[in-house]
């Protein structure tokens, strides 16, 4: 697998006019990122403006010093992915047809996976726990499992980064551990880059090896401890009484 230098400069993002601006930040191989932030902040458009399927206005983003508007869409599909919050649920689609989906970039024109790319797939379902899976119809799956098999897609899509956004939103609190886990184990032995926005800062701060932080006032990055160090936490909410809690990591 590919290595994955993630730089973001300077980025505006917005449609008709900026809704954020002044974004810096890096990600790299092997690390695990949340992208924290109050709703309506940009977190979604932010992550689909790295994987291309919405323009920003101004700034930079690069990959191994490559910006990705060089990036031909196949090329850039075996670079960068994205889970979006809420994937649709087709009817009598099995596990396996949803997950080998992922495998668009390298299909025939038929749309026909190759031998070796379903033999991916089943070893796919295995990893994220969905060992068996393969025949069920995925709309009725829990969840938890369709969030794997989610996660599944975007795995055999072969891609170096990783974006998902809100992954463990609508799960019980199990489920939200063992996702965010799972991405960060993906992390480390796959040598991934994964980056998820959330609004589960205390689990952000326990298992991640970086935050990025959207703030009303400014943008921040940096590792956990760093940002509770110099209170970049407080930045969240403008006009609040809320305070960050540097013993519970929440807000109080």
């Amino acid at each position: 697998m590919n290595q994955a230098n993630l730089i973001l400069k300077e980025i505006s993002l917005g449609y008709d006019k900026d809704i954020y601006t002044n974004i810096s930040a890096s990600a790299e191989a092997g690390e695990m990122v949340a992208l924290i932030g109050p709703n309506g902040i940009g977190k979604s458009t932010l992550l689909k403006s790295i994987s291309s399927i919405q323009h920003f206005r101004s700034g930079e983003i690069s990959v191994n010093s490559r910006s990705i508007r060089e990036y031909a869409h196949n090329e850039l599909s075996s670079i960068i992915s994205f889970v979006p919050s809420q994937s649709p649920r087709a009817a009598n689609l099995s596990v396996f047809d949803m997950v080998s989906s992922g495998c668009f970039n390298r299909t025939n024109w038929l749309g026909e996976a190759n031998e070796s790319d379903k033999r991916l797939v089943l070893e796919t379902l295995d990893r994220v726990g969905l060992e068996g899976f393969a025949d069920r119809d995925s709309s009725r799956l829990s969840d938890g499992e369709f969030q794997r098999a989610a996660i599944a897609r975007s795995l055999v899509q072969q891609s170096v980064i990783m974006l998902l956004d809100e992954p463990t939103a609508f799960l019980d609190i199990e489920n939200k551990l063992v996702i965010t886990r799972l991405l960060g184990k993906l992390a480390k032995e796959e040598h991934r880059c994964i980056i998820f926005s959330t609004h589960d800062l205390q689990l952000a701060i326990k298992l991640c090896d970086r935050i990025w932080l959207m703030g009303r006032e400014k943008f921040t990055e940096g590792r956990p401890d760093e940002l509770i160090e110099n209170g970049a936490f407080d930045t969240m909410f403008k006009d609040s009484n809320l305070k960050f809690d540097r013993t519970l990591y929440t807000f109080v």
